[in-house]
């Protein structure tokens, strides 16, 4: 097994899990994560098949990047919008004659 390889379970199913930018605990903590999703599916939503559980949780991680990556360019773009305000209005004082 490589060094950045991790063993989980998840739903009594081992897992072999190698993702480069990240470390045991995060990994495990995702792991625990997506069980912890995947149970309140079945009980609350009462989805028994696990395939069906894992994918719909998968959909809901990715929502959910999505979600993140929507909002971190809107901020983005608001960051970039104020920054062109301030450069207008640095260039309006430079501009005017001083008295």
């Amino acid at each position: 097994m490589p060094k950045n390889t991790v063993s989980v379970e998840i739903k009594r199913i081992p897992l072999d899990v190698e993702i480069p930018e990240l470390g045991y605990v995060e990994i495990a903590d995702l792991a625990a994560q997506v069980e912890k999703e995947m149970k309140r599916l079945q009980e609350e939503e009462g989805v028994i098949d696990t395939l069906k559980q894992a994918l719909l949780v998968a959909l809901e991680f990715a929502a959910k990047d999505y979600l993140k990556q929507l909002s971190d360019g809107g901020k983005q773009k608001e960051d970039s919008s104020r920054v062109d305000q301030l450069i207008s209005k640095l260039q309006g004082v430079l501009a005017t004659p001083a008295k």
